[in-house]
């Protein structure tokens, strides 16, 4: 079975946005993201945007929930997204309500163990209380900044450790292949693609590589 692979549309700008996003779906990707810093620019209205230009994708929403999930998930539903990030780091009950509140209303909890000391155990507790999928998430910053660590080891340790699918954040063609080697099956990519000349292009070789990798 191939990786679902999730085009992180992580812009500032609608239109910007709905340009990348349809490079992405062109190119094969299964999955749009509605990126945190397109949430945080353009609202909810982003989120519409995207769902209503591309009705047969499915879309995550990167809220990156930490409290108060009923506001979120609602939105996610009505704006007709079908998941949404909810943030590991929270409180244990934060994160279990906010994935009993995504089932209530019939829609896809992520849990993203973005900087979580523990991302075997926040696998295990996520999983616990319900959640559809787990991310293992190293941030651009920690690339950036702490060049010598590798989210490797962890999401090998994630993937064995958990039955639910388990997502992770590439920033390469190089990284999404040693994920799907690893297990992962959910390969979330935006830059470099995003900024790439060809975006299009871009996408379409990320997505082949990744379905030659499984």
């Amino acid at each position: 079975m191939h990786p679902i692979v999730q085009a992180a549309i992580d812009t500032t700008n609608i239109n910007r946005a709905l340009f990348l996003a349809e490079c992405a779906v062109e190119a094969g990707v299964d999955w749009l993201e509605v990126g945190h810093p397109l949430v945080i620019h353009e609202g909810v209205k982003a989120i519409e945007a995207i769902t209503h230009t591309f009705p047969e994708t499915y879309v995550l929403v990167d809220f990156m929930i930490m409290a108060g999930g009923r506001t979120y998930f609602s939105t996610v539903r009505e704006m007709g997204a079908r998941n949404a990030t909810i943030l590991g780091l929270i409180p244990y009950y934060s994160v279990r309500e906010s994935v009993q509140i995504a089932r209530e209303l019939g829609v896809e909890a992520t849990v993203d163990l973005f900087n979580s000391a523990d991302l075997t155990r926040g696998a295990l507790d996520a999983e616990a209380h319900g959640a559809n999928y787990v991310m293992v998430h190293f941030g651009v910053d920690q690339h950036r900044f702490e060049p010598e660590k590798s989210p490797f080891n962890g999401l090998s340790e994630v993937v064995q450790a958990v039955k639910i699918p388990v997502s992770f954040a590439a920033y390469s063609v190089q990284e999404g292949v040693r994920a799907v080697k690893l297990g992962a099956k959910v390969i979330v990519v935006g830059e470099p693609l995003l900024s790439a000349p060809d975006p299009k292009s871009a996408f379409r070789a990320f997505v082949e590589a990744m379905k030659a990798a499984a």
